[in-house]
């Protein structure tokens, strides 16, 4: 078994390099005995040059790892301990919902971890579940500098913006209603100025997006499916200069997009004339199950049925919502898994002979 592993573990290093030959890749895993001075995870193939990290925090803190470089963080049945990230690193996770879609992961092991704040410019995250594990200032990303990217992540609570941002790009995410909280934070001081270039498109987002009169500089192929909130509270309020392809799943939801100039807002689906309006090409679906495939997984649910009323007629011909949009990688992706091969299954005969070794067949895919 120990060699099946050892096996499955080298063609996913081996995939990942295919598409990351110029950086440096780093594993973690919360199994390995790594303790920073003479145990480097070697339970798991580490070593004094390459360890086998932890956590987080200590492959941040290893010398040898570099601006640019990867954090390739694995699957585990226990949540990672809080980490800050201070170098501009591009952190992967195994993405999330691994029992419930097909052909995602060889063991189900989700990237658990309690919260992340990311420092540094360029810096990026992809496939973490970001989970509360008992304190409250669990489950949010930390967006602490521009040019952050969040992106395929499952989050529980939502992202706490740091004062006076730029250019922040919150992307193909789930924001999970496991809490009744908003998905945009700020720092908490009232000296706070909302970041400027907040991207937030094809996301699902089980949760209120209200921003006051701040900007979101562009909204688009996102499902809102939050909390039903009668007026005066909002289900979404902010102001944009793009708002399209969004579908507003929540019945009879308020909102107050631009102070209510619903000129910006085209190609969207609501329940409510008074959500969107009906000119720009924004729909009013009374009934909006009837836009969604009938049953499906926690993500997969929001798919739209083939030739429903949101069917490649959004404003690039394409579909409307998360899983919409001209550009194949730019859509919602089902388990949040990054852009790089899967390894779903590795089988072999049991048998090994000194002539033939042993037969081993992995199948893997790469996700758009």
């Amino acid at each position: 078994m120990k060699k099946i592993y050892s096996l499955l573990l080298s063609a996913t290093i081996l995939l990942l390099n295919v598409h990351t030959a110029n950086a440096k890749i780093w594993r973690v895993n919360n199994k390995s005995n790594y303790n920073g001075t003479s145990i480097y995870g070697d339970n798991l193939g580490g070593t004094s040059t390459y360890p086998v990290f932890n956590q987080i925090n200590q492959a941040v803190a290893w010398a040898a790892v570099a601006n640019n470089d990867t954090l390739y963080v694995e699957g585990s049945t226990t949540v990672y301990v809080s980490a800050t990230v201070t170098k501009k690193l591009a952190i992967i996770g195994a993405g999330y919902f691994l029992t419930e879609n097909p052909k995602v992961t060889n063991d189900a092991l989700e990237v658990k971890v309690s919260q992340l704040t990311l420092n540094v410019q360029g810096s990026s995250v992809t496939g973490l579940n970001i989970v509360v594990n008992g304190y409250a200032s669990d489950g949010k990303i930390y967006v602490n500098a521009s040019g952050i990217t969040v992106k395929r992540c499952r989050i529980e609570r939502g992202v706490q913006f740091a004062t006076e941002l730029t250019d922040v790009y919150i992307l193909q995410n789930f924001f999970s209603n496991t809490y009744a909280t908003n998905a945009f934070y700020t720092n908490g001081y009232s000296s706070f100025i909302a970041p400027t270039g907040i991207i937030f498109n094809n996301n699902i987002c089980q949760k209120t997006l209200n921003w006051n009169t701040w900007p979101v500089k562009q909204c688009k192929n996102n499902v809102f499916d939050g909390p039903v909130n009668a007026s005066p509270n909002l289900q979404l309020q902010f102001t944009t200069s793009e708002f399209s392809n969004n579908i507003l799943k929540t019945t009879n939801a308020s909102v107050d997009i631009n102070g209510g100039n619903k000129e910006k807002l085209t190609y969207n689906i609501g329940t409510l004339s008074t959500q969107f309006g009906t000119a720009n090409n924004n729909k009013v679906i009374a009934d909006i199950t009837t836009l969604f495939v009938a049953s499906g997984t926690s993500d997969g649910k929001y798919q739209l049925k083939t030739n429903s009323k949101g069917s490649k007629n959004g404003s690039d011909g394409a579909d409307r919502g998360a899983f919409g949009g001209a550009v194949a990688q730019n859509r919602y992706t089902l388990s949040g898994l990054a852009n790089i091969p899967v390894i779903y299954k590795l089988t072999t005969s049991g048998v090994a002979t000194q002539s033939s070794g042993l037969s081993v067949t992995i199948s893997a895919r790469t996700i758009k």
